[in-house]
């Protein structure tokens, strides 16, 4: 299993945050590696809720779904993603900290089939980025 595990102080209120992070179509203004992010149906975010997600070519594919399988505002959602044969899983956690939040993102996936073998690679380089995307999550939102 590959983890990786960022979190970092937000100058913005919990609420807010949790509503940026879990609406998946703020993610291109954050999230380097995704291009676009669509709601499937219309309505508000909730469990079951999906996304048609397309993200920069990584090992042959460009685009998955990602569902909503916890909804707990204004403090975790987590989101289960489909992109052929991965199926990583990502938990985004944010908590009152003074007049701001501490947020985590948390992605967890077993490589299918012969990646296994790739696992210890792949896991510095995820966590590499997820710490990048972190950063520029508290950039983006600091701005506002």
């Amino acid at each position: 299993m590959i983890t990786a595990e960022s979190s970092m102080s937000i100058a913005r209120p919990a609420d807010e945050v949790f509503d940026f992070t879990s609406d998946l179509r703020s993610d291109p203004r954050w999230h380097t590696d995704i291009l676009e992010a669509q709601l499937t149906e219309e309505g508000p975010i909730e469990k079951g809720t999906t996304f048609a997600v397309q993200f920069k070519p990584f090992m042959g594919q460009s685009e998955g779904r990602v569902t909503v399988s916890e909804y707990d505002p204004p403090r975790r959602v987590v989101l289960r993603g489909q992109m052929d044969k991965m199926a990583p899983t990502l938990i985004l956690s944010v908590e009152p900290q003074g007049e701001g939040s501490r947020f985590t993102r948390r992605v967890e996936l077993e490589p299918p089939g012969i990646m296994r073998l790739m696992a210890p690679f792949l896991g510095g380089m995820f966590r590499k980025k997820n710490a990048g995307f972190v950063t520029n999550l508290k950039r983006v939102l600091e701005a506002r």
